[in-house]
């Protein structure tokens, strides 16, 4: 089924995301044309501000096109919502062994990319500069949620 679809920015970004849900995906002018076998998961992509499917207009999830790598521990509900914070702002999760396959499969509706790492500390070789968790050497990236948030949120991911 073909989709137009308005980024929120970077469309160059979004294609490169949308290579690995879409059968093709393409700029034109300043919209994105895809052909999915699901429309549905537009509705879940990062980047996408809003969209069209068979001339209905529907609201995208915001954000910004998952682009720069950061490490991620997952050891609450607030870490996940955490998580799914992070990946609406642009960021592709590589978590640090985690140990639950819930979350993962949650997170991944929202970036099929994320990557569960199989060792516990932050390893420099990877590259990786950014955390969501405090760690020596790495710019920690901090989302504020406060509890009645981080309900809201999590219902919305289970949705």
């Amino acid at each position: 089924m073909k989709v137009e679809i308005k980024p929120t920015e970077k469309p160059e970004q979004l294609v490169e995301n949308l290579e690995k849900r879409a059968e093709t995906a393409e700029i034109n002018e300043d919209h994105v044309i895809a052909e999915v076998e699901n429309p549905a998961l537009i509705e879940r992509l990062p980047g996408v501000e809003k969209y069209w499917v068979d001339g209905e207009e529907r609201e995208g999830l915001k954000g910004r096109p998952v682009q720069e790598q950061v490490y991620c521990r997952i050891e609450s509900k607030e870490d996940l919502v955490k998580a799914f914070l992070a990946t609406i702002d642009g960021y592709d999760l590589r978590i640090l062994s985690s140990g639950d396959d819930w979350d993962l499969r949650m997170l991944k509706r929202f970036n099929p990319d994320i990557k569960e790492l199989e060792f516990d500390e932050p390893k420099e070789v990877l590259g990786i500069e950014k955390a969501l968790f405090p760690h020596e050497g790495l710019e920690e990236i901090e989302i504020e949620v406060d509890d009645e948030e981080i309900q809201m949120v999590y219902e919305y991911m289970m949705y």
